[in-house]
């Protein structure tokens, strides 16, 4: 009962930093929830959101008008729901997460202003965006980061990370090539054939004793325009940079061994290999937060519904329809 009483309280104060007059729908405002008044042009954007990328928001991509509306309203509580537990938690944004939200404020004004300006949603209203997903972050990494009431232990971290992240060296050559029109046509048996014997006859060198460096140099040499380095390659499971299951095939290469893989209209030279002990903690460094995200990320999204699910909601149709109407007037 008290956390209820606090939560109620909570909302009370927020209702005070979102709304503009009084505690009732104003006649401005596309949505009252419990209490906080949510403007035209917040709604604007959310309602864009879901009708450019319904499938991200659970929607069909013929999902009717109503549909799409309800989906903007739930990001709507959602993003009343975070700033509410933010207070609750006495939580603020640090300088260096608010210079965080700015930078991707700047970043996305500097390609989308056009976008937006003649949509309707100015760029105050991206930075209360980008501030809003900030303070999510801020949220998740409070309950699940070192510390927090549902923390996930840095050994678990790390087992996620090692059994979806792995590191490489590779030569990629393509088993396609170009016709007397000038258009990239499928090599035939016999070109392929003697393709899979260069490199084949690559991986016996590097079964040798010869380094990668060396092997790229000898590739580079009969295939001058090809842009291939030996630089060391660090993908996650999943990714679409690679034909599926390319990931699962290095994976199960020992560390120092070498193969050549046929994927699709592709040709491998791989030499798994890890990354040194400074590297290797570049890359955890850099990708930890990820995995943490990978971890927790589906219940952290249940909870904030439950959070949202709690919250009253006053619809003002008059100005949730003049957005609908703005968003679908160019199709």
């Amino acid at each position: 009962m008290k956390k209820f009483k606090s939560f109620i309280a909570v909302l009370l104060c927020l209702a005070a930093v979102f709304c503009t007059a009084g505690c009732s729908a104003s006649k401005k405002s596309a949505l009252n929830i419990s209490g906080a008044q949510i403007d035209y042009e917040t709604f604007l954007y959310y309602f864009d959101q879901v009708h450019a990328f319904p499938e991200k928001y659970e929607l069909a991509a013929d999902a009717t008008n109503e549909q799409m509306i309800d989906a903007a309203i739930e990001l709507c509580c959602e993003y009343v729901a975070v700033n509410t537990k933010l207070s609750e938690y006495g939580l603020t944004l640090s300088a260096s997460e608010k210079r965080s939200a700015s930078n991707n404020l700047e970043d996305l004004w500097h390609v989308f202003s056009g976008y937006y300006e003649k949509l309707g949603v100015s760029k105050q209203t991206l930075m209360k965006i980008e501030t809003a997903d900030t303070s999510r972050n801020r949220l998740f990494y409070y309950i699940y980061d070192e510390g927090g009431e549902k923390a996930v232990s840095e050994d678990d971290i790390k087992k996620y990370y090692n059994e979806n992240y792995i590191s490489f060296r590779a030569i990629t050559g393509y088993l396609t090539t170009t016709d007397a029109n000038g258009d990239i046509v499928v090599m035939t048996a016999d070109q392929k054939a003697a393709m899979n014997k260069e490199f084949i006859e690559l991986s016996t060198r590097l079964g040798n004793g010869q380094t990668m460096n060396e092997i790229v140099e000898l590739y580079s040499k009969k295939h001058p325009d090809s842009t291939v380095s030996d630089q060391l390659q660090f993908i996650k499971k999943g990714t679409d940079s690679y034909p599926e299951g390319f990931f699962e095939k290095v994976q199960q290469l020992s560390v120092g061994s070498n193969t050549v893989l046929i994927m699709d209209n592709y040709i491998f030279l791989i030499l798994r290999e890890n990354p040194s002990e400074d590297e290797a903690k570049q890359y955890y460094d850099r990708y930890r937060d990820d995995c943490l995200k990978s971890l927790r990320g589906d219940e952290f999204k249940t909870i904030v519904e439950g959070y949202a699910s709690e919250l009253s909601v006053e619809r003002n149709d008059r100005v949730i329809n003049k957005a609908v109407k703005e968003v679908l007037k160019d199709g």
